[in-house]
């Protein structure tokens, strides 16, 4: 229910001769506030329809707003701030940076995270169909996910409050610190989480197999499973997969992330 249509319901009740707002709220279930509004306006007004013109005007004529929507949709990945920038810079016009904003909502768009997808030609797509189709009978609850990544634990955009045409400093470092961090699960549970500072190597990604995955695996799957891993060259080096091949680890199939 839109606010028009609380203060017409506010309006029915308030011609039956029921004056008091707190009455209104509970029966009507519209705020207090607005009860206030609506019955100030119909005492003074007679009506609770918004005066033509009234309110604040917009920055953004019709005009600039079909140019600004256009420059958006040639360069969807510039911020607000850029888009107001850039916008000044090629018409001489200066908005602020919330009624950009809020004209881009009001001409339909929202600022979204662009999902990442891989870029993939018919021959890519061509070789996932074959591989679904030959893992289709696979019985998937005794396959072990596992993966690693980063967390960079420093770095980022820092604003600063400064004075005057002072420009301030922030101290950085050439390479910021991280953790790396790798996990498994499965349909049947969860596995220990490896976090380390060092890069991964071949060595490094064998102890890591060893302590958090073999023993644990065996355990969860008495009666077998199957190894998913990504095709990083620290897992098919000759050291992991001669460790696998040593403790009977069966590795499944996984297509590499082609990308064009």
């Amino acid at each position: 229910m839109n606010e028009q249509e609380q203060r017409n319901n506010v309006k029915i009740l308030f011609d039956t001769e029921i004056t008091n707002c707190m009455e209104l709220s509970r029966r009507t279930g519209v705020s207090k506030s607005t009860v206030y509004r609506t019955v100030y306006k119909l005492r003074n007004a007679e009506s609770v329809d918004r005066k033509i013109g009234s309110g604040k005007q917009r920055q953004i004529k019709a005009n600039n707003a079909r140019s600004l929507v256009n420059l958006a949709i040639n360069n969807p990945r510039l911020s607000v701030r850029k888009l107001t920038s850039k916008f000044y810079k090629r018409w001489g016009l200066s908005f602020s940076h919330e009624a950009v904003r809020i004209e881009m909502k009001r001409r339909g768009f929202t600022c979204k995270v662009a999902r990442k997808i891989p870029m993939l030609t018919q021959t890519h797509k061509a070789y996932r169909v074959d591989w679904a189709k030959s893992n289709r009978c696979r019985d998937w609850e005794k396959v072990i996910f596992s993966d690693e990544m980063s967390i960079w634990l420093a770095g980022g955009r820092v604003c600063v409050w400064c004075k005057g045409d002072s420009k301030p400093v922030k101290p950085s470092t050439k390479h910021f610190p991280k953790l790396h961090v790798w996990g498994a699960f499965s349909a049947r549970g969860t596995f220990h989480i490896k976090v380390f500072r060092e890069n991964l190597t071949g060595r490094l990604y064998c102890d890591i197999l060893h302590e958090c995955l073999v023993e644990q695996a065996s355990v969860l799957h008495p009666d077998g499973w199957v190894f998913q891993e990504d095709n990083d060259p620290k897992h098919t080096c000759k050291l992991a997969k001669g460790y696998m091949e040593e403790k009977g680890i069966h590795r499944m199939d996984w297509l590499a992330c082609r990308r064009i």
